[in-house]
């Protein structure tokens, strides 16, 4: 390491480990001081001198000083701060990392106008980077203009310098400047022996500290690395996901094996895939984890990388709730906070507002708001809550930092935030992670001045995103974690992923405020191939010597792109394995063979006799595409939860189509109606039916039907009904007997659950014709309009996916026609089949039909309808559930019942089907 103070040596000289803790142990008092590069290995050294005094046979030793370098720095500033207060001479305060990131954000959105920018805070995290960088290898500001975003950066550092001065605030690295100062003219006392561990890496803010404990009389030395050879084993897996689970089964057997031993696990991205981390792990070590009412489980396995404190389950909820008070929130988010029990009075609450959410979906709420929640809550208690949170309101205000975040702690108290539950370890160390970011926000109150809440929210949010959480867990004996968690670190057993060659040496990212040229000449990291390369190949050596046992991997495709090898993995080419593809974990297939008990679940209890079908028509539709479909979708009520999205969808369409048409039909009553009016005369008719409809659509669903949205689906309804009439036009004579289950001259429609029942095959269903017309000779037509896709039509399907017409026409006296009458832009027209030919364009005598000319007659072919929906409805009543579906593929496309009938565990075709 080199040294830039007088007479010190370009190498530190190196001490073993085994050397120093019996050094420690000999003489307490002289023992040298310990500074880590971490403290994952200051914990490491601390267990192992603990062993090394129990080898001596000590049962009682004194506590050794084994430090991270940053908790030395720390104390080192602590002395300075005293020290400067008994002299009276004033101490600048140090720029804390929230107050130092908003000044950058503050100095950043200066210039907003002159140079505006897409992403504001990522420019301000590259900006505080590139001061770090520069302060850290001494680079000359301003920098180089090579490029407009360098000329960027010196004009932001140009002012933020200036913000720090008008504030009378040191910067970081400024603090850092002033502190090694002051240890090198000693005014800090330092240890006589310092030994640094773990530092591999020879920074330059590291040669200036070891310069400045030199010179304060330091004598320094470093903790000599392993050296041994590592027994290596090399696994090629099909892809990423494999490569994890190969390790954590790895993990698992070595400590069931051996259950005291030290096992690592490093990933190096492990940042982008914590979650991909965490799921297999627990597969394979925890698998209670994956129980439904697994709740903070302490895991026999440390993950070392925490997540952001706003991505965990009470502060989240405590940030949407804040949001909440003055704005809507999405649906996404809504969900997640009605279903949560962060908050509010308890699972009984909790409970009636999921079903206020999913009837919010259904609805199609594209965002949700306190005043919705308020309007649909049953109870007196969740009404209440909402009140109390509205009347903390107060949208013109603008306040202190501190002031807001006694509102914040308002706010949360009326919500019952953290929830009625008593909260478990982790719950509470994340509620007191929630705490200590309020304070953070209370911090800036010098910074920020007087904000709007939806500023104080939003800076109370980053905060949290800001904040890993890492709770504290047991020890354990398999660590799992980062490329720079393991430095110094050593284990009995360990295993390295992504030794791929594109991530393995990483690739070139320089940094995009200080100049390339400039990044390569002083070494800046990440600045070139060569250093990249140079970098992995000393990080791999020193994990080769971390383990006698060392198991490197690499995935050898990631989506649809082949990986190779990196090209350091050269030595053990040859003997590397390649892991088959696995179809289930390696976990679940070592399980010893079980009896197993043989349950029948095609079989559900019959429907009760006498009692009237679930799901009317549509039921029959069900079974006949699956008779689970069928019985789940009905009789257990399993629907999907819908999905919100702007605007009106195809059932609004559809509702409104049916509305429409009904007011012109109960107004004009037949085609002699029609024929009547002139053209001006119709397209007032239309125009009055189309306002009326989307009127009442507007009433019962305006978060869908805006302004904008109502204008286009006005002229679209003009045109869709306008054409369908002209085809009306060209039928034969009727007269409209029936209109959504009523004679024209009753009136609107039924109310909602009045619909008329009739008795078929056994089965009591509900039935509503959406039209029926008399003919001159007095038969009839049963009209179901359609403004969908086109299905295969019910008379040519031996099993009726689409039964409605075939069940009208089988309950309704004199029918010697059925139809759908299409209306879809560029479709519109009658599909039919009838006794008679040319009834009207698209509707077909029987007899002309492929599928139905083989008939008898008009009443054969109602005979073998009803023997086919026979069948069907027999399923129906008998509890028929098996899981068969009609057709394999395309039924099951179109459901979403896959979680519930696992379909694709024995319908080979869906899985195959499946993208």
């Amino acid at each position: 390491m080199t040294a830039h103070g007088p007479e010190y040596p370009d190498v530190l000289p190196r001490i073993a480990a085994p050397e120093l803790f019996a050094r420690m142990l000999r003489a307490p008092g002289a023992a040298p001081a310990l500074l880590c590069v971490s403290s994952r290995l200051a914990q490491h050294l601390f267990e192992a001198h603990a062993r090394a005094a129990q080898a001596q046979g000590l049962s009682a030793w004194e506590t050794p000083v084994i430090l991270t370098l940053e908790a030395f720095l720390q104390s080192a500033a602590e002395t300075v701060r005293l020290d400067l207060r008994r002299q009276g001479r004033p101490l600048p305060q140090a720029l804390r990392p929230q107050q130092r990131r908003l000044l950058w954000r503050l100095t950043i959105d200066e210039t907003r106008q002159e140079q505006p920018l897409l992403r504001e805070a990522e420019a301000a995290q590259l900006a505080a980077e590139a001061w770090d960088l520069v302060h850290e290898y001494d680079l000359p500001l301003p920098l180089p203009a090579t490029t407009p975003d360098v000329e960027r950066f010196n004009h932001w550092a140009q002012q933020y310098r200036k913000r720090c001065q008008a504030l009378e605030r040191v910067d970081a690295q400024g603090w850092r400047t002033a502190l090694l100062r002051a240890i090198a003219e000693g005014r800090v006392p330092v240890p006589t022996d310092v030994v640094l561990a773990g530092f591999h890496e020879h920074t330059p803010s590291l040669r200036r500290l070891v310069s400045a404990l030199h010179v304060a009389g330091s004598t320094l030395q470093e903790l000599q690395p392993p050296a041994r050879e590592a027994r290596v084993r090399l696994v090629g897996a099909a892809d990423a996901e494999q490569e994890l689970r190969a390790a954590a089964s790895w993990a698992a057997a070595r400590l069931r094996e051996q259950p005291l031993q030290r096992i690592g696990v490093i990933v190096p991205d492990i940042g982008s895939r914590r979650g991909a981390v965490q799921r297999l792990f627990d597969e394979q070590l925890c698998p209670q984890a994956e129980a439904v009412d697994a709740h903070s489980l302490a895991r026999p396995y440390n993950l070392t990388l925490g997540e952001p404190l706003s991505d965990t389950a009470l502060p989240q909820a405590a940030l949407r709730l804040l949001r909440w008070l003055h704005e809507p929130l999405p649906y996404a988010d809504a969900t997640a906070l009605l279903c949560s029990p962060a908050w509010g009075g308890g699972e009984d609450e909790r409970l009636q507002r999921a079903a206020i959410d999913a009837r919010l979906r259904r609805e199609g709420h594209t965002e949700v708001s306190l005043e919705s929640l308020r309007h649909y809550a049953r109870s007196e208690s969740l009404r209440g809550r909402c009140e109390a949170l509205m009347a903390l309101r107060q949208p013109q205000r603008r306040a202190q930092a501190g002031e807001w975040v006694d509102v914040v702690g308002e706010v949360l108290e009326a919500a019952g935030w953290p929830g009625a539950r008593a909260l478990d370890s982790e719950e509470y160390q994340a509620h007191q992670a929630w705490s200590a970011c309020l304070a953070e926000l209370g911090r800036l109150e010098s910074l920020l001045g007087r904000v709007p809440w939806s500023a104080a929210v939003a800076q109370l949010r980053e905060i949290a995103e800001q904040t890993l959480f890492q709770p504290q867990s047991l020890a354990t004996g398999v660590q799992v974690m980062g490329a720079l968690e393991a430095e110094g670190l050593e284990f009995d057993a360990l295993w390295i992923a992504g030794f791929d060659d594109e991530h393995w040496p990483a690739a070139v990212k320089p940094h995009p405020f200080i100049p390339y040229a400039l990044q390569r000449e002083r070494g800046l990291p990440h600045a070139s191939a060569a250093q990249e390369l140079d970098y992995a190949r000393r990080l791999t050596a020193r994990w080769l010597a971390a383990a006698p046992e060392v198991v490197l991997s690499w995935p050898r495709q990631e989506q649809d792109r082949p990986l190779a090898p990196s090209p350091l993995l050269a030595p053990w080419l040859e003997q590397a394995e390649l892991l088959p593809p696995q179809p289930l974990p390696c976990s679940w297939q070592a399980q010893p063979p079980q009896a197993l008990d043989i349950l029948l679940d095609a079989q559900a209890p019959p429907l009760p006799p006498e009692s009237r079908a679930p799901g009317g028509v549509r039921l029959l539709g069900d079974q006949a595409l699956c008779p689970f479909r069928g019985f789940a979708t009905h009789r257990l009520g399993a629907h999907r939860l819908e999905v919100p999205r702007p605007g009106i969808n195809a059932a609004d369409r559809g509702n409104l189509v049916h509305r429409v048409l009904e007011s012109i039909w109960r107004e004009l009553r037949d085609q002699q109606g029609l024929m009547s009016l002139d053209a001006a005369q119709l397209e007032e008719h239309i125009g009055t039916a189309v306002d009326a409809a989307l009127t009442r659509l507007l009433r019962e669903a305006p978060q869908r039907l805006r302004a904008g949205m109502r204008r286009l689906e006005d002229e679209r309804l003009r045109r869709l009904v306008a054409a369908w009439l002209e085809q009306e036009k060209l039928r034969l004579p009727f007269r409209v007997i029936e209109l959504e289950g009523r004679a024209p001259e009753l009136g609107p429609e039924l109310a909602p659950g009045s619909d008329g029942e009739v008795e078929f095959e056994g089965l009591r269903l509900r039935l509503r014709r959406d039209r029926v017309d008399e003919l001159e000779d007095g038969g009839r037509l049963v009209l179901d309009y359609k403004s969908g896709g086109r299905r295969k039509a019910p008379w040519t399907d031996e099993r009726p996916e689409e039964p409605q017409l075939l069940i009208y026409a089988l309950t309704g006296g004199g029918v010697q026609a059925i139809a759908y009458g299409r209306l879809v832009a560029g479709a519109i027209g009658f599909e039919g089949i009838a006794v008679a030919p040319e009834l009207a364009p698209g509707i077909a005598s029987w007899d002309s039909v492929k599928q139905t000319a083989d008939a008898d007659g008009w009443q054969a072919l109602l005979g073998r309808w009803r023997g086919q929906l026979h069948t069907v409805a027999t399923e129906v009543r008998e509890g028929w559930a098996a899981v068969t579906p009609k057709h394999a593929r395309q039924t099951c496309r179109d459901c979403d019942l896959h979680a519930l009938c696992r379909v694709r565990e024995s319908v080979a075709e869906v899985a195959e089907g499946e993208p």
